[in-house]
C-alpha cells in the first residue's frame, strides 16, 4: 500500500553488536499493531501466588519486549543447529516469540532497542550511564 509520507521507515536489517553477520529485520508498526499491542498490554493473565490465591496481572516488561519484536518481526539470518532458518519470514506471532525466548536476553535487548530507535512510542531506549557526555538539563 502506498501511503507517501506516514510510512515511519522501510525494513531494514539491524545487525548484532557481536555478530555482525547475523541480523534481524525490523519493518514499521502499523495500525493493526497498534491495536494488537494495546490488547497485549490491557488484557490480565491469572497468576497463582504461593498462597493458591490467583488474581489477574498485567504482562512483564520481557512479555512485552517479546510482543514488540514480534509484530515488528521482518525476517532473520539466524539459524538452528542443523543450519536451517529459525524463522520464516511470515511466521506467526506466537512463533517468533517462541524462538525469542530460546535467544540470549542480550539479543532481545538489542533488537528491542533498535525499534525504540526507529519507532515512535515502541521498543526500548537506551539509557545514558551516569557521566556521559551529556548535557545536564538542570545546569
Amino acid at each position: 500500500m502506498k501511503v507517501g509520507n506516514y510510512v515511519l521507515f522501510e525494513p531494514f536489517e539491524y545487525k548484532f553488536k557481536k555478530e555482525p553477520d547475523l541480523y534481524w529485520k525490523i519493518k514499521p508498526p502499523t495500525s493493526g499493531d497498534e491495536v494488537d499491542m494495546a490488547r497485549f498490554l490491557n488484557r490480565g493473565k491469572y497468576v497463582v501466588s504461593n498462597e493458591g490465591a490467583s488474581r489477574e496481572d498485567a504482562p512483564t516488561l520481557v512479555e512485552i519486549m517479546h510482543r514488540e519484536v514480534a509484530l515488528t518481526f521482518a525476517g532473520t539470518n539466524i539459524e538452528d543447529d542443523d543450519g536451517k532458518p529459525v524463522l520464516k519470514d511470515n511466521a506467526s506471532v506466537s512463533s517468533i516469540e517462541k524462538v525469542l525466548k530460546q535467544l540470549p536476553y542480550a539479543m532481545v535487548l538489542e533488537i528491542w532497542e533498535a525499534i525504540g530507535d526507529h519507532c515512535p512510542g515502541w521498543g526500548g531506549k537506551k539509557v545514558e550511564a551516569e557521566g556521559s557526555e551529556e548535557e545536564d538539563p538542570n545546569s
